[in-house]
């Protein structure tokens, strides 16, 4: 089944149990104003197959975005072991061996949270962050812009602007946490999201999946080089609309003995 076929039949059992009483999430949303709407030939309205094509553009952009990032993550934590050890310390203390974490387990995992949260701030996804358009005239900063100009947000210049960070070419996850080891988001100013209205409608999935990936893996398993591979070139790296890794090797190796 290819991805359209299968968001189609996601929809089509909405559609089925469509309840215009009962909101569930964003496709009965979508549902209401399906139904009001008539097929047009011009301009935007709501119609199956534009929902079908959102979807998946949003499916496509979810997955890639958080698996590039994860291996951004594996290449930050081969380079700094210590931070790996810490994470998992944290998460035998406070899960331990017997079940996998979860999302209630995320505000009890202050140094996991403040790793991630360093991952996306010190290798910015999207450097450039996405366009915007300013709808009118108008100044920023004693700057004019005029109406229909294209926006660039900078994000990695803002995730890399000294007197913000101090140190913004380091991989140090406790800049995010306080005297006491608790995590503070007072002190979380990065954007990898962007920022404003318009920020990336999918922040909530990517948070909760790097958090239950990241965790689930190093709470079982060390990451490992082979001998004779040398350590991951951040330099490498690609950058364009996103940035990714050049091609790695990292071996998953067991912390503990594998139970049948």
């Amino acid at each position: 089944m290819g991805l359209n076929a299968f968001i189609e039949s996601v929809v089509r059992k909405h559609l089925d149990s469509h309840e215009e009483s009962h909101v569930r999430c964003f496709l009965d949303l979508y549902i209401q104003e399906m139904k009001k709407v008539e097929p047009k030939e011009d301009g935007f309205s709501f119609q199956f197959d534009q929902l079908i094509v959102a979807l998946a553009d949003f499916f496509v952009a979810a997955i890639a975005g958080v698996s590039i990032q994860l291996s951004l993550l594996f290449q930050r934590l081969l380079l700094n072991p210590t931070v790996l050890a810490k994470m998992q310390a944290e998460i035998d203390d406070i899960v331990g061996h017997g079940r996998l974490p979860t999302l209630d387990d995320r505000i009890n995992l202050p140094y996991t949270e403040a790793t991630l949260r360093e991952a996306m701030r010190i290798d910015t996804l999207v450097p450039s962050g996405i366009g915007h358009m300013a709808l009118q005239d108008t100044t920023l900063k004693g700057y004019a812009i005029p109406k229909g100009t294209i926006l660039m947000l900078g994000l990695d210049a803002i995730h890399n602007q000294r007197d913000i960070w101090g140190d913004p070419e380091v991989f140090r996850p406790e800049r995010f946490l306080d005297s006491q080891g608790r995590l503070s988001l007072a002190k979380d100013v990065s954007v990898p999201f962007g920022a404003g209205k318009r920020l990336c409608a999918g922040e909530t999935f990517a948070r909760n999946t790097m958090f239950l990936v990241v965790t689930a893996l190093v709470q079982n398993f060390n990451l490992k080089q082979r001998p004779f591979d040398k350590k991951p070139d951040l330099g490498t790296r690609q950058t364009g609309i996103i940035i990714t890794p050049a091609d790695f090797w990292v071996k998953f190796e067991p912390r503990r003995p594998l139970q049948v």
